[in-house]
């Protein structure tokens, strides 16, 4: 579970990368486009530094208990995951319309990372409900005892 609690904190963190990438044109779509690019780019940074520091964590903190935080990250990351797939949904169909967007260099490579960006949205759902179940059922446990 903490790897899942470590994966969590990297993608959540990864969205301070959305603040880099300046976008290429005018309009709501560029910065759309260019907000889930730094997205991608900040994940890829702060995933396996968050996962290096959950193992580190977790080995220091052996035979402790864990704090739970589940219950609060959990919705977190299911709504900003559901974000991310509706903006990554949203970038892809306008990458799609013909002619090609202006100041877009080249929309197939665009679009192929939208979709990268759409299947990162699923993966913060995914873990996102998987910490909420766990910080349920921990819940549970806690108030039979």
């Amino acid at each position: 579970m903490t790897s899942i609690r470590a994966v969590a904190i990297g993608l959540l963190a990864g969205g301070a990368g959305a603040l880099i990438f300046d976008p290429r044109g005018e309009g709501l779509d560029h910065v759309r486009l260019a907000m889930l690019m730094g997205l991608l780019a900040g994940q890829l940074l702060t995933i396996p530094v968050s996962l290096i520091g959950g193992v580190v964590w977790a080995l220091a903190r052996k035979g402790r208990p864990v704090r739970l935080y589940d219950l609060s990250m959990g919705p977190l990351l299911v709504a900003l995951g559901a974000l991310v797939v509706t903006q990554a949904w949203a970038v892809v169909n306008w990458l799609s319309t013909e002619p090609t967007p202006g100041g877009v260099g080249d929309p197939d490579g665009e679009t192929s990372i939208e979709l990268i960006a759409g299947l990162s949205g699923c993966l913060m759902v995914l873990v996102g409900l998987a910490l909420l179940a766990n910080g349920v059922r921990s819940s549970r446990r806690l108030a039979r005892a």
